[in-house]
């Protein structure tokens, strides 16, 4: 099935990564075996991660930007769901690489969100 026409929509491709972000992002949080890995805290981060994301993605462009979307990242994940720097630094290349994955799928489906 291919769409003939592009939507449109901030918050239809926000809830669509959110909810196709979280799965993967919880069953790794298990694997990993953090210190919070409840689904609420997981959620949170996962939300966090998906506004920042799309910020990122529209407004800092250069390294510089990415730089400093990646070092909040790995803080967040370090505070929420008490993983160390390390795998606090694998799970945000990760989920990005998960988050960026999904993005482009939408967009082969017409759904985008610029």
């Amino acid at each position: 099935m291919e769409l003939h026409y592009q939507i449109e929509s901030a918050f239809l491709v926000m809830s669509l990564l959110f909810v196709l972000t979280l799965v993967p992002a919880k069953a790794t949080v298990r694997f990993i075996g953090a210190d919070y890995g409840s689904i609420m805290r997981c959620a949170l981060a996962v939300f966090i991660a998906t506004i920042t994301t799309l910020y990122a993605l529209s407004t800092l462009h250069g390294p510089l930007g990415l730089s400093l979307s990646f070092v909040w990242l790995v803080f967040l994940f370090n505070r929420i769901l008490g993983l160390s720097k390390t795998w606090s630094s694998i799970f945000t290349i990760w989920l990005v690489l998960i988050q960026l994955a999904v993005l482009h799928t939408l967009s082969q489906y017409g759904i985008n969100w610029q």
